[in-house]
């Protein structure tokens, strides 16, 4: 079904792209405009909001322009990128560099000098200290903290930071071989996977082995051979944190290791939902062995403004939900997709 946009901060579009991705802070559009008369109609830093309907889809501005001619036509091409680009690329500014007993939430409103706008999904293990580096953004601070905890960072339609633990909801009616699927391909690998991802780290208080060589051991029991991954634990060391960490790294990977992208026509699910990453959907294609739920972890959003509804296109790139932090999807997709439905932690003090 053909989208009603409107793009408020650029003049009539030809075509237009929106790129969003749970595993990036920054959501982007590529848009072709209709340009007319002398000059140039925006300019680089130009405030843009891009809604579809009535859902909004990004809020930023324009990043890049790239404006051309030949004899009898002129083009205008333009990329709008999402607020958060700020908190990728401007260094904080903080008066100590440093935050004492808050969670990652709190540590990332604590340093958005940027006033970007924080946003979480839920309660955070609470970090006795969190130090800035030289320099450094909000998005590597809170990065280095997050890979830790399981977290996910990415934006929301109107420019913030989101820190999300979980999958966001599930879209309704799915994706569906012979319904509304137009074509679907499917990667499968190993990289990424290991027999055994080990975590070591030390802890500030305390003299024992434990605190002093902690390691939490978590296995894959997919890969039959030895592969052995060792992480250095970011940040303070608790037994929990240990464990949460490894089991992260393992999830991560089992999930990743088998991925597939399908696009389908119209930009929403059977309720009307626009298709969102970090939303789960169920897909049934048997020509690519699955069966099951998946998790979206990017979504492409293509429209031409002067065609038919086929031109409005949505491409998703889909991985098992461990891959984003979610649980066994315990479908019936092809043996190929499998993966252990559970990941053992084992507690070793070196």
């Amino acid at each position: 079904m053909f989208e009603t946009l409107t793009i408020d901060g650029l003049p009539p579009y030809k075509s237009i792209t929106i790129d969003s991705s749970a595993e990036e802070a920054v959501r982007t559009a590529t848009v072709d405009l209709v340009v007319t008369g002398p000059g140039l109609p925006v300019e680089v830093g130009s405030p843009v909001t891009i809604k579809a309907g009535a859902d909004l889809l990004l809020t930023g501005q324009v990043r890049d322009m790239n404006p051309g001619h030949d004899a009898t036509t002129r083009s205008l091409s333009v990329s709008v990128c999402s607020r958060t680009v700020d908190a990728t690329e401007c260094s904080v500014e903080h008066p100590s560099g440093e935050v004492l007993n808050k969670d990652l939430a709190a540590i990332a409103k604590e340093f958005d000098s940027a006033g970007i706008g924080i946003e979480s999904d839920g309660s955070l293990p609470v970090e006795p200290r969190h130090k800035l580096r030289t320099g450094e953004t909000l998005f590597s601070t809170l990065e280095r903290r997050a890979r830790g905890r399981g977290v996910l960072i990415y934006d929301t339609p109107e420019g913030k930071l989101k820190l999300a633990t979980k999958p966001e909801g599930t879209h309704k009616g799915g994706l569906i071989l012979g319904v509304n699927i137009e074509n679907a391909s499917a990667q499968l690998t190993e990289r990424g996977r290991y027999s055994k991802v080990k975590v070591r780290g030390q802890a500030t208080d305390g003299t024992a082995k434990q605190q002093l060589r902690g390691e939490t051991t978590a296995s894959d029991k997919g890969v039959t051979r030895s592969r052995t991954l060792i992480i250095p634990h970011e940040g303070e060391t608790t037994l929990d944190r240990l464990k949460s960490r490894a089991d992260w790294a393992v999830k991560r990977g089992v999930g990743n290791s088998a991925t597939a992208t399908i696009r389908v026509t119209g930009w929403r699910d059977a309720g009307g939902k626009i298709w969102s990453r970090n939303w789960l959907v169920y897909v049934e294609d048997e020509l690519i062995g699955i069966k099951g739920m998946m998790v979206i972890k990017s979504v492409s959003l293509s429209q031409e403004a002067a065609g038919d509804s086929t031109g409005t296109t949505a491409t998703l790139t889909l991985a098992d939900p461990r891959a984003l932090g979610g649980e066994n999807p315990r479908g019936k997709s092809s043996k190929a997709y499998s993966a252990p439905s559970k990941i053992s932690a084992e507690y070793e003090d070196e």
